[in-house]
């Protein structure tokens, strides 16, 4: 590599308990020849990467982003919203919720519950509070099995997609039915058509609809599952998505064809639309600039409150 030189100034940490936060870091790039990251068989190596609704997401949002956080593994220096203090207080608060709704679906009593909420926060006793008063119906149904925090992977197109759910619900009946229940933690809910159109509400079904056996004997059929977006700021107010066979078959068709996009790309350019680089890590890196989007509109997102996690380490059921 020749012609490389960088400058860093800004640089400034905290440590917390065991937190480390970036508050300040600019990274400035004034001469690289040679760009490292250029394509070198990168699509030999794409049969190795487990797909999910966050990565296709940030596929469909920027081939970029997806190639430097997916293929290349780039760890860069920058955060996503400001003030940062606050977005990670509400990562926090969304993490805490999901812990305590996953511990009730677990069994455990709800008085314990409610007390541990009350004493880690208000928000949270709010959100508890909300969770008790309006949670689906379904869930409480006579001889209802859940399956909380399940993930279950499937092969489509040779390449494996992976869904991580938050409470997968199977309804005795005939014929039986199965809900997906996705918590979320938005500090305002998305609009429906944003739900209805996120990649998340076409994964997720289609993928319990080609797994959902390997936990019940025999798969959902496809026009008995529903998806039903649950969110704490709004409780009365879910978004209640209905599954069809009709849909799995057009699923399977653009879902297959879009893997195969990504599997025979040869570049990943940027995204035309530069909004998005606000809140990328990654904006400085591709020159989009080097400030933080705010948190509020950030959060519009249907997946802004999500956690990183390494699917690779995720234990996953597959069918």
């Amino acid at each position: 590599m020749r012609g490389f030189k960088f400058q860093v100034s800004g640089f400034r940490f905290r440590v917390s308990g065991f937190g480390f936060q970036v508050s300040s870091f600019r990274f400035q790039v004034s001469s690289f020849t040679h760009y490292a990251l250029r394509q070198s068989s990168i699509v030999n190596r794409h049969s190795s990467i487990v797909f999910t609704q966050s990565n296709l997401h940030d596929y469909l949002t920027c081939p970029r982003r997806f190639e430097l956080r997916y293929l290349r593994h780039l760890n860069w220096p920058a955060v996503e919203t400001a003030p940062v203090q606050e977005a990670e207080r509400r990562m926090q608060l969304g993490s805490d919720f999901h812990r305590l709704v996953h511990q009730h679906a677990l069994g455990l009593p709800v008085a314990g519950l409610t007390a541990a909420a009350a004493e880690q926060s208000p928000a949270l006793a709010a959100m508890w509070h909300n969770y008790l008063a309006h949670r689906p119906p379904e869930l409480a149904a006579p001889g209802v099995r859940l399956f909380p925090e399940v993930t279950l992977s499937t092969t489509l197109a040779g390449y494996r997609l992976t869904a991580r759910y938050d409470l997968l619900a199977f309804l005795p009946g005939e014929p039986p039915r199965a809900l997906i229940v996705d918590w979320k933690t938005n500090a305002r809910r998305p609009p429906s058509a944003a739900l209805r159109a996120h990649i998340q509400s076409r994964v997720y079904p289609f993928v319990l609809a080609m797994s959902g056996g390997a936990l019940t004997g025999d798969p959902p059929d496809a026009d008995h599952i529903t998806l039903r977006y649950w969110f704490a700021a709004a409780p009365t107010e879910p978004e209640t998505i209905p599954y069809s066979a009709a849909r799995f078959q057009a699923d399977r068709a653009d879902l297959s064809a879009l893997l195969a996009e990504i599997a025979a790309a040869k570049t990943f350019p940027l995204t035309s639309d530069e909004r998005a680089c606000r809140f990328c890590a990654y904006r400085s890196f591709c020159d989009r600039g080097d400030v933080a989007g705010p948190l509020d509109e950030f959060e519009e997102d249907l997946l802004a409150e999500e956690l990183s996690l390494d699917w690779e380490q995720v234990s996953e059921i597959a069918y």
